[in-house]
Parts: C-alpha cells; structure tokens; sequence
C-alpha cells in the first residue's frame, strides 16, 4: 500500500513541519537516524491498530492522515 503524498502544513496549527510515522520495531541505522534528526520521519510504537495515523506534527504533535 502506497503512502499518499506529504501534506505541506499541519491542518491544526498551520506548520510545515510534518514527518512520517514509522510504526514497528525499526532497525537503527545511520539513514533512520538522519531522517529523525531532519524530521523526516517520527517513531509511532509498536502496536499497530489499522487505523493508525500517517503524519505528525513535530510542532503541535497533532497526528492525522489515514490510508
């Protein structure tokens, strides 16, 4: 299943800076660390419900999107 593509800014507070929500246990590695560094991407747990959001808000923490 495809990711749709970034919004450009938060529906709640208006920022550009939204990451992508990695669900899972990931394996860290130097490109995992770069992409949470730049913000890139943000770490959403391991359980995984179905309906779990897509982005994050790295400024209100607000999280949205669906598949």
């Amino acid at each position: 299943m495809k990711r749709p593509d970034k919004p450009k800014t938060c529906p709640k507070c208006g920022s550009a800076k939204v990451a992508a929500i990695l669900y899972g246990l990931p394996v860290f590695n130097d490109d995992l660390e770069r992409a949470i560094d730049a913000g890139e991407i943000a770490l959403g747990g391991c359980c995984i419900m179905g309906d779990d959001p897509l982005w994050r808000c790295l400024e209100c923490k607000h999280e949205f999107g669906k598949r």
